[in-house]
């Protein structure tokens, strides 16, 4: 067998192709006597099979400029037909080029995919991709009044082009005769064309004797008659051979009007039809009015007579296309009964089992009751000649899919016309149309509000797989080093977990993360074919078609997009162009969700730098806090940290720089680590806030552009003396929650200094001390405004959230609140409150005391004997610690830090002396000696009178002084002074090892 050239058939030869042909084309030509729809018919058949195609039609001229209707189709279904039935160069340019083209070049023409969409409603997917049209002229006369077209999938040949050509000139031969010289109703087109102007009408006259009955005819009557097929010798001129060659359905209605017309002296009129002595049947149009005698009786009847064979050819034409119009038409007369119906109505109402002409539409279909169509003949009525419409839908019987209707009316000589088209398939097609668009927009919507990568992958999975019919979906972001899933729907465990081991091994599936193009895999063996190293994993995820979609903003790769089908699909033109436009749309909103993350992480950890994290231990105090960013921003300038100070005691600080954002955030951080700086310092709370209003100022002349409006309350307590110094600049008071949690929390009265850095002249000015003494399990509420919401400066709501929790969880029996009940009272607080406008802080300190058995203190005079008194007391309380291997380093420690201050400083006042005026007083004064146990730790201070700051020295050799502090300081795990109000505090800190027990 050998191959067929392009476009014919496979399997045939040359010689035996055109054998087959001149078969065809005998067939074609022996259609004598068929009616013009059979012919056609017969063409469309034959020029399908002929050249190998899918279906045969064949168009003729309409009434309009431009417009061809289709007569005939053969190899397809009704409703697909419908999409063929009207060409025009206006409503389809795409086509024009097709079957109207073809007529005016005259020759075989080949117009290759893609076909019109609209031509295409209800095919199979892919028609309009894989169909074209071959399309030759059929003539009337030498003159141009149809086309002969071919739907096929191959590229014609010569041979096949030959063919159809042939095909379509044996047609308009035979398409001349058909009908002739059967019924006398020759198809208008049969008729030789004639300009559209006026023409001259050749009228013949005649007289009939009434009393000898001989008919007179003149020259041009004779034209008529003898056109017509009669022989004017023939019937002796005779008026009884007339009436006989009147056809006979005819002459009982003839006999009739010319009877009635002598009788009553009226015009006679009538149109008839007459049959020719070779059986040729044509119209005649007679004219005539009885004439008188000079005695005044009827004597002979004379008159006109035309040849209207061509016009009533042309309206019975068009009355036969009416009649086989797929579309159901009703005439109404004035009692909107049907006077006329052709046959797609009377077929409908046959189905219904009733009879549509000579009743009321909506009264004999049910179906048509209720839907407007009394109203639309009533409009097409009160404007006679102007269309009315009407849109209706059908509901289905069965309970399916419902059917549209637009109805047509227009009142023309009385009648209203009716015409009804189902439009289904249109509104189906719209509809879907409509909701396609609606998914996009709400697919553009949901991306536009996605702000991470997961939200992106959450409204694909939402909107773009719904609208595309899809079930599973895998996303990769490629922004970083290598492909990341970021979204997987549809598929099974064992698929990911393989894609994911794919992925970081050393072959990758570039295959998918790789491509640069749009690629559409229609079938498990497409896809095996394309990439046959993937197969297994395809397999693995059980589906059967695929769209791999990259991801691409201009010429950056953010990733790639999968979309896929449970079962085999292909992919038609407008669904592919459709995905492109989506792929689109997900790029963008993938790299905005990456950038968003970006920007996020940074700014998150730069919030994280800047606040303290996990809160560091702290003696006597139990702590926790929150943090919470303003609604849509990440840092903010709201701010808090807890400090441990030698001596057990605490600074707890809270602020808040005016605002949310990155500056503020930078402003935030620049202040907090001045209070760290300050308190490592030792320095008093009122000394750090007044540094801290000098650090607001010069950042204020830093920015002069972006003033900067900061708060904060600083708050020093001492578990050794259940006191609290409290330092405010502007800032909220904060809340006293009582141990007992029965009553609510206690606004502090707290005056508050200016914000930091407002008061120029008050720079450096140490703020107003609050002292409050605290009772041990009380909780310290410490808060920004954040969380008072934007126009409330009084803590009643919050307050209220801590009652309700403290009356909820009534803690611990007396103790201090633990960590987990201050985290509870935290989220509490933060859950309720009113607004997320601004960012907020939240601290909450439970203050609980050193136990008195863990502090020891004792008065020694400021004398050098003293250094002896102090080491023997404290190797006594150590012993009572049961911390005896610290005796060794803390003696020495003790006896240098009473040598130093016998030696360098001076002694406090005795007040014991001053109370007593007794003799036994000290010239020098007292030092005073504490000794604190402090959980991990002992702590050895000593007091004295002076305000000079102790300093390590660095003696020679041979300086007999100056080492004290160094020993000190190698000695302990860490020793410093701080100023006191009647002088100062050198202390020194060993720390407690496993081992320093008593044995």
């Amino acid at each position: 067998m050998t191959a067929s050239p392009a476009g014919g058939r496979p399997g045939d030869t040359g010689d035996a192709e055109a054998a087959v042909d001149a078969l065809r084309l005998e067939l074609a030509a022996a259609a004598e006597g068929m009616a013009d729809v059979d012919v056609l018919r017969l063409a469309a058949q034959q020029a399908a099979v002929g050249v190998g195609g899918l279906a045969g039609l064949v168009h003729l001229a309409g009434p309009e400029e431009n417009t061809l209707l289709l007569a005939a189709a053969a190899g397809l279904p009704a409703r697909l037909a419908q999409a063929w039935e009207r060409i025009s160069r206006v409503d389809s340019p795409a086509l024009a080029g097709a079957d109207t083209e073809t007529m005016a070049r005259r020759e075989v023409t080949w117009f290759p995919p893609p076909l019109p969409p609209e031509r295409c409603a209800g095919f199979p997917g892919g028609w309009e991709t894989t169909v074209g049209v071959l399309s030759v002229p059929i003539t009337a006369g030498g003159t141009p009044v149809g086309a002969l077209s071919v739907l096929t999938s191959r590229v014609p040949d010569a041979a096949r082009r030959a063919f159809l050509a042939n095909l379509a000139r044996t047609t308009s031969r035979q398409l001349l005769r058909a009908r002739r010289w059967r019924v006398a109703l020759a198809p208008w087109w049969q008729e030789p064309a004639r300009p559209r102007a006026v023409q001259p009408v050749r009228l013949g006259t005649w007289a009939w004797d009434l009393a000898t009955g001989r008919l007179d005819i003149d020259q041009v009557a004779e034209e008529v008659i003898r056109g017509a097929g009669l022989s004017p010798d023939r019937w002796a001129s005779r008026i009884d051979a007339w009436f006989s060659r009147v056809h006979p359905d005819d002459r009982p209605a003839v006999d009739a009007e010319a009877e009635r017309a002598l009788e009553t002296d009226q015009l006679y009129a009538m149109e008839y039809r007459v049959v020719g002595e070779d059986g040729r049947i044509s119209w005649m149009e007679a004219r005539g009015k009885g004439e008188y005698d000079k005695a005044g009786r009827l004597a002979r009847m004379t008159g006109t007579v035309l040849d209207i064979t061509a016009r009533r050819s042309q309206h019975e034409w068009l009355a036969g296309l009416l009649e086989l119009h797929p579309e159901p038409i009703d005439v109404l007369d004035a009692d909107n009964r049907v006077a006329w119906a052709n046959r797609a109505s009377r077929g409908l109402a046959a189905e219904k089992g009733t009879q549509i002409v000579g009743a009321v539409p909506w009264e004999a279909l049910p179906g048509l009751r209720g839907r407007g169509l009394p109203q639309l003949v009533d409009r097409a009525r009160t404007a006679p000649g102007s269309l009315a419409f009407l849109e209706m839908e059908l509901p289905a019987e069965d309970h399916g899919a419902s059917a549209y209707y637009q109805v047509r009316a227009v009142e023309v000589g009385g009648h209203v016309a009716v015409q009804r088209a189902d439009v289904t398939e249109q509104r189906r097609a719209e509809r879907a149309a409509a909701e396609r668009t609606q998914r996009v927009a709400d697919l553009n919507a949901a991306l536009a509000m996605a702000l991470e990568t997961a939200d992106v992958a959450d409204a694909v999975t939402e909107h773009v797989l719904p609208l595309f019919g899809a079930t599973g979906l895998v996303m990769h972001d490629q922004t970083g080093p290598g492909p990341r899933i970021v979204g997987a729907v549809g598929y099974p465990e064992k698929f990911l977990a393989e894609l994911k081991r794919l992925e970081h091994s050393s072959r990758p599936p570039v295959e998918i993360t790789a491509m640069s193009a749009p690629q559409y895999v229609s079938s498990t063996e497409e896809f095996a074919r394309r990439w046959p190293r993937l197969e297994s994993l395809a397999r693995l995820g059980r589906k059967q078609a695929w769209a791999v979609l990259p991801l691409l903003v201009g010429e950056q790769r953010v990733g790639s997009c999968v979309i896929s089908w449970a079962d085999p699909r292909p992919f038609r033109a407008e669904e592919r162009t459709l995905l492109k436009a989506v792929a689109t749309f997900i790029a963008q909103a993938l790299r905005n969700a990456r950038l968003y993350e970006q920007t996020r992480a940074r700014a998150e950890r730069l919030q994280r730098e800047l606040l303290p994290g996990e809160l560091p231990g702290l003696v006597g105090v139990t702590a926790a806090a929150r943090y919470r960013a303003a609604a849509g921003q990440d840092v903010g300038g709201d701010w808090y940290d807890t400090v441990p100070l030698p001596g057990g005691r605490v600074l707890a600080v809270i602020g808040d720089v005016m605002g949310h954002g990155l500056e503020q955030a930078i402003i935030m951080g620049i202040i907090r680590h001045a209070v760290l700086v300050m308190a490592t310092l030792d320095m008093p709370a009122e000394d750090i806030m007044a540094h801290l209003g000098d650090v607001a100022a010069r950042l204020e002349r830093r920015t002069p552009d972006a003033p900067s409006y900061a708060t904060a309350l600083i708050v020093l307590y001492d578990p050794t003396a259940g006191s609290c110094r409290i330092v405010n600049a502007g800032h909220p008071p904060p809340l006293l929650l009582r141990p007992d949690g029965q009553e609510p929390p206690r606004t502090l009265d707290v005056p508050p200094s200016p914000p930091l850095g407002v008061a120029d002249d008050a720079a450096g000015v140490p703020s107003t001390v609050t002292q409050v003494d605290v009772e041990p399990g009380s909780v310290l509420i410490l808060y920004t405004n954040g969380l008072l919401g934007a126009d409330a400066t009084h803590p009643g709501p919050l307050a209220e959230a801590a009652t309700a929790y403290a009356a909820a969880h009534p803690g611990t029996g007396g103790r201090a609140p633990d960590t987990a009940w201050l985290e509870g009272l935290c989220q509490a607080i933060v859950t309720g409150s009113p607004t997320r406008r601004d960012d907020a802080a939240l601290l909450v300190l439970s203050a609980d005391r050193v136990p008195a058995g863990h502090i020891a203190a004792w008065d020694l005079p400021c004398a050098a004997e003293s250094a002896r008194s102090a080491r023997a007391l404290v190797t006594d309380r150590l012993a009572g610690w049961a911390l005896t291997s610290l005796v060794d380093p803390l003696q020495l420690i003790v006896s240098e830090l009473i040598g130093n201050t016998v030696r360098h400083a001076s002694g406090l006042p005795d007040q014991n002396a001053q109370n007593s005026q007794n003799d036994q007083s000290h010239p020098s004064g007292m030092v005073r000696l504490r000794l604190l146990h402090l959980e991990t730790r002992v702590v050895c201070e000593v007091y004295d009178g002076s305000e000079a700051t102790p300093r390590v020295r660095h003696p020679a050799l041979t300086d007999e002084f100056g080492r004290g502090l160094q020993l000190v300081a190698l000695s302990s795990d860490g020793w410093g002074a701080r100023y006191t109000e009647g002088g100062k505090c050198v202390w020194a800190r060993l720390d407690i090892s496993p081992v320093a027990t008593a044995p």
